[in-house]
This record gives structure tokens, sequence and C-alpha cells, in this order.
């Protein structure tokens, strides 16, 4: 029988060493040359220029869990491990960012146990209001990511879910990204970046 932690570094390895493009919606087709090089550990892509950005193979930079477990497994990621039907990662306060410099939001992860329904928005609070429902992205790719397959969630913020132009005219302070929605699930992350193309 398998070892919990050779499990995860069996999926640590293949989240973290495969190449993979987002799958975009028809008349995102810019989304599809989106890639991930785990070489240089950095998003890559014509146009694309990253702004800031969280390796958690290193640390988990501060981000934090709400409704599920948070731990570092060091040279992989951060795992998420649900303990409700709505596990949050956040990011700390604090961003300080121009929205308008940093038009998309990319996620490099596996999901390497479904237990329930996907969720996948992202949601965010700037210098005039917290995170709200009124105010959140979801993925380009829509549907739900397929389990032990590294995928990278490229969000549009010039084109949220709901709340318009308010990314891209204010100050982005605090990011976060809801995950599986059910117990024991678990999400393995590598990368989260604040990024711009034009």
């Amino acid at each position: 029988m398998i070892s919990r932690r050779a499990a995860l570094g069996q999926l640590g390895a293949l989240a973290l060493a495969a190449c993979d493009k987002a799958d975009p919606r028809p008349g995102q087709d810019w989304a599809d040359q989106i890639r991930w090089r785990e070489d240089l550990r950095q998003f890559e892509g014509p146009g694309l220029q990253v702004v800031r950005n969280w390796d958690f193979a290193a640390s988990l930079h501060g981000f934090v869990a709400d409704g599920a477990e948070l731990r570092h497994q060091p040279g992989v990621g951060a795992e998420l491990v649900s303990q409700s039907g709505d596990p949050k990662l956040r990011s700390p306060t604090g961003i300080d960012l121009p929205g308008a410099m940093a038009n998309l939001v990319l996620v490099r992860m596996v999901r390497a146990v479904a237990a329930g329904p996907w969720d996948g928005a992202l949601y965010y609070a700037t210098e005039t209001h917290g995170e709200s429902a009124a105010h959140m992205a979801l993925p380009v790719e829509t549907w739900p990511p397929e389990t032990a397959n590294p995928v990278t969630l490229v969000y549009d913020m010039t084109h949220p879910a709901r709340g318009g132009e308010d990314w891209t005219r204010h100050r982005i302070s605090q990011l976060r990204l809801d995950t599986e929605a059910a117990p024991d699930g678990r999400v393995l992350i590598a990368q989260i970046a604040l990024a711009h193309r034009d």
C-alpha cells in the first residue's frame, strides 16, 4: 500500500514537472498560449508579463485557509485539504497593486482528490471594498479540473463573472480562491501569479 507521503510526492512531481496549456472558451484563444515552465518555475506566453507571484514550493508566503487545513509540502507546494463544503485559500492583505497592472490571475495546481463539486471562483478585495459575491471571477476554462491532472487556471480580470471594471479601476489588496466544495478534497497549488497581457 502506497504511503501518503509517497502519494503526495508522486502528485507533486506530476504537478511540477508537466507543462500544460489552459484550454480556452471560444473567443479566448490567447489563454491557450499561456504555459507553465517547470524548469524556470514561471508562467510564459506571448505578451505575458508576471507582475507578482507566490511560489509555494518554498513557503506558504502568509496564505491562510478557512474551512480547510493548509499544509506546506516543501518542494511541491501548498496542500489544501477541505474540512467543509466551503474551503477558502486567502492571500495576505496588503497586496496593494493596481488591478490595471495585472489583468490576469494564474493558478498552477493539481486536484489531487476530488470529493465533491468543484468551485474555482476567485474573489478579491480592494481599497474600497472587501471580498463579496459582487466581485468575483471564474476561470476561462469552465469545466472542473480532472483528478491528478496538472492545470493552469486562467482568470481574465477584464471580463470577470461579476464586478465589471472594478478590478481594473482599483488597487487589489487581497485574493481568495475557493476550491473543492466538499470535505476531504485535496488540492496542491504550486504557484499563484498576477500577470499582465496587452
